[in-house]
């Protein structure tokens, strides 16, 4: 009599409820590693940024060290400012770049597709 109580139960993964739950966090997951990965991408994209900022900045102390007057330092300093404004403008574009290609749709596909699933 027991063996047949035990086998008319539901368990909790047949529940409706349980289902949405499991799918959501499968959502849940696929958006964190998504999320993950555009962390660890703009890591790297920052990493070489600074990497060519050091250089640069390297190359046009050098080009100071060696200017012999003032029109050679201006004409260095000048050419450094208007290098940084430029990189660091499409630096700003390649990191937003990054951040929509996530926020935009909001998941991966396979996470997209799941939450109209559940709809």
């Amino acid at each position: 009599m027991n063996d047949m109580q035990t086998d008319k139960r539901l368990s909790v993964e047949s529940l409706p409820a349980s289902k949405m739950a499991n799918a959501a966090l499968s959502t849940y997951a696929d958006f964190f590693e998504e999320w993950a990965s555009v962390g660890a991408a703009w890591q790297s994209e920052l990493s070489r940024f600074a990497e060519r900022r050091i250089k640069d900045n390297v190359s046009t102390y050098l080009t100071l060290l060696s200017a012999r007057d003032a029109a050679s330092v201006w004409q260095a300093q000048g050419a450094w400012g208007t290098r940084a404004v430029e990189d660091y403008s499409e630096e700003a574009g390649r990191l937003a770049q990054l951040v929509t290609s996530v926020t935009v749709c909001g998941a991966t596909p396979e996470a997209q597709q799941t939450t109209q699933l559940l709809g």
